[in-house]
């Protein structure tokens, strides 16, 4: 769409763009249809977040098959991929979104299931997943070759692949309301430091949850997204897209 920006007259653009919303919206509508799911807000966020903090690209859409009834698909939330040159090493992105009220029955979610994604016959399936879809990556014929190659056990380049969770965790956070009392000029000051407090109280039930769950030497890159309303922001997100009047 940057493209399209630099070289379109802007009523044009707009048009593009509006289109493009719409498109989004139909897919997410689809998919909420077939799937029966209302995750899809959290896993909206997860995604921007991995290619925009890990620099790691969507190697596959799992909305797009979501959207297909004929295909079963669960697991991960999203899969993302990022080479490291420096290393020759491929990492893929396991995404993992839970959003709910109370941050520590999120952390205990997420960590469950992070646990059950990373079950053999659970990767087994997602990477077939991967395998199968290959076309939907939108890489060239040698992009495809070279990513199969991390894939499949027999070849060298697959002990070079480094799988890693993603996760979101949202939440409900009064500290928007505490912020909000320190006026305009010293509100995010104020709410960054209740933030950091929150987190640090958390900290200690990340730990627990994840040694529970066996993932001690397991590399989890964790998203925390407090909100004022988990509840509220769900709502908004599918009245927005259309689930909800």
């Amino acid at each position: 769409m940057r493209a399209l920006q630099s070289i379109l007259p802007f009523d044009d653009f707009l048009v593009k763009t509006t289109q493009l919303n719409d498109a989004a919206a139909k897919l997410f509508i689809k998919a909420h249809k077939a799937t029966n799911r209302n995750g899809e807000a959290g896993e909206l966020l997860l995604y921007l977040l991995t290619e925009w903090i890990l620099g790691a690209p969507q190697v596959i859409a799992k909305m797009t098959l979501k959207t297909n009834p004929q295909m079963p698909v669960h697991g991960a939330d999203g899969v993302h991929v990022r080479y490291c040159p420096d290393t020759a090493r491929l990492f893929l992105y396991w995404g993992e979104s839970k959003m709910y009220g109370d941050v520590g029955a999120a952390i205990m979610s997420a960590a469950k299931s992070i646990a059950k994604s990373l079950e053999p016959d659970e990767l087994d399936h997602e990477l077939q997943l991967v395998q199968r879809n290959i076309d939907f990556t939108g890489l060239g014929t040698e992009g495809k070759d070279a990513l199969l190659r991390y894939l499949d056990p027999h070849e060298e380049e697959y002990n070079e692949r480094k799988d890693v969770i993603t996760c979101l965790i949202g939440f409900d956070f009064d500290g928007f309301q505490k912020a909000s009392a320190a006026g305009d000029q010293g509100a995010e000051d104020a709410f960054r430091a209740l933030a950091k407090e929150h987190l640090k109280a958390v900290a200690p039930k990340v730990a627990a949850a994840l040694e529970a769950a066996g993932l001690e030497s397991q590399d989890v890159e964790l998203f925390f997204f407090p909100l004022p309303s988990v509840q509220e922001f769900r709502d908004l997100f599918q009245t927005r897209i259309g689930w909800l009047p």
